[in-house]
């Protein structure tokens, strides 16, 4: 009984650094600050020293207890970086240091094999899907609770415990891995929690941005559009009755009028985005026409386009034109963002029920508070732009039930991933 009433404080001890830290979890530049990265180990940390300091007599003077839990939550939830679970490590050891004991050396080589592989997963980790990740942090939790049973074990034989004593431990172990398990469960679908809140969050306050864009584009640019066609439709009358230097003016002045009515449609688009004019597309093929469409831009600038994709059998369900634009869209962006020359690398595959496409560049990438607001309304890393385009191209990538990523490293390019729910093809 008061194995279990330990345990259960252990519980609560665990749990209260992750209760804490969803007060700042849905504020992401504070979670990139290396602040809260030091304050998010300390916690952990103390979880871990509080684990200790309460531990559960297993069998003559061998404990056990679940500092294993903060500390594996620690490294793989750091957000990708190692700066929270080293922390949350150093505290542990330290203190284990302090204690003392006849086990030092045990304690830190138990620490080294049950926080080893967990650190294997700390840039990857937030990479995977919630059920992977709760399955990760279990399959850690097992392999703390398998050390622990090896480790008791060797202190059995060495202290040549008899069989009731061997049962006993065994017992005791055994309600020591289902508490860890519970702990590790209940502390992971809490994390998982916090995650989707937050980015529920998000998704909310870029909704309620997107709503006010659509609103002003659907009231303005019908009306903006229609005056603009007919000064347009004068100016190319005017221009074939002018000498050569009045039609160098208007010339740049009709291509201002272009500017502008390709700063409209982006804004229609932006406001009705969606298409009920679905087809079933081979993406082998429409990516080789699509990337024929740019090649000779592509070579304007300097830059080599190539596809890397050999399957025939991929097929996604879209609105062709709309698919079209995305793509076209974002292998300009790909362009545009190599100063002198370089490469634009478009692969396609299948994997897991979805279609891939990555646009990858290399060009001079962007730095990490640009890539968190890459597709937010009227954000541009370019000289000229109104930042639309990204932001309608996420549009009608989510109006096409697909998925949009960005990855960026400054000085090194830029990948985007496209993810469509896989079609199979009528026979």
């Amino acid at each position: 009984m008061d194995m279990v009433n330990q345990l259960l404080i252990h519980l609560i001890i665990i749990l209260f650094p992750i209760f804490i830290q969803q007060f700042f979890f849905s504020r992401k530049k504070i979670i990139d600050n290396l602040h809260y990265q030091i304050l998010n180990g300390c916690m952990f940390g103390l979880s871990a020293v509080l684990c200790m300091a309460v531990p559960v007599q297993m069998i003559g003077s061998f404990q056990g207890d679940l500092r294993s839990i903060p500390l594996i939550i620690s490294i793989v939830y750091g957000s990708g970086k190692y700066v929270p679970g080293i922390i949350a490590l150093l505290i542990a050891v330290l203190y284990r240091y302090y204690i003392c004991g006849d086990a030092v050396l045990i304690a830190e080589l138990s620490f080294l094999l049950i926080l080893g592989p967990a650190f294997l997963f700390v840039k990857s980790f937030l990479g995977y899907s919630s059920v992977r990740r709760i399955a990760i942090c279990l399959l850690l939790s097992l392999n703390s609770v398998f050390i622990t049973y090896v480790l008791l074990t060797f202190y059995i034989k060495s202290y040549q415990y008899d069989m009731e004593g061997q049962i006993h431990s065994l017992m005791m172990s055994m309600i020591l891995a289902f508490a860890s398990l519970i702990g590790m469960g209940i502390s992971t679908l809490l994390k998982e929690h916090l995650i989707e809140t937050a980015y529920l969050k998000l998704e909310l306050e870029r909704s309620e941005k997107l709503k006010i864009v659509s609103q002003i584009a659907a009231s303005v640019a019908h009306e903006v559009r229609n005056p603009l066609t007919v000064v347009k439709g004068f100016l190319q009358l005017v221009k074939e009755s002018v000498d050569d230097k009045k039609k160098d003016y208007l010339k740049i002045a009709l291509d201002e009028l272009d500017r502008a009515e390709f700063i409209i449609t982006d804004y229609l688009n932006l406001a009705k985005p969606h298409s009920d004019q679905l087809e079933l597309i081979e993406v082998a093929s429409f990516l080789g026409s699509t990337l024929e469409m740019m090649n000779s831009y592509g070579l304007i600038q300097n830059v080599q386009i190539q596809l890397n994709c050999n399957q025939t059998d991929l097929y996604v369900r879209a609105d062709k034109p709309k698919l079209s634009q995305v793509l076209l869209n974002l292998i300009k962006n790909g362009v545009e963002a190599i100063p002198d020359y370089g490469e634009v690398t478009i692969n396609a595959y299948y994997r897991f029920e979805e279609i891939f496409i990555e646009i990858i560049d290399t060009g001079k990438g962007m730095s990490k508070e640009d890539l968190d607001n890459v597709g937010t309304a009227f954000f541009t890393t370019k000289d000229t732009g109104t930042g639309l385009g990204v932001l309608v191209t996420v549009r009608i990538v989510e109006a096409l039930k697909g998925k949009i990523a960005f990855e960026s490293v400054v000085g090194k390019g830029t990948k985007v991933v496209l993810r469509f729910p896989a079609a199979k093809k009528n026979h």
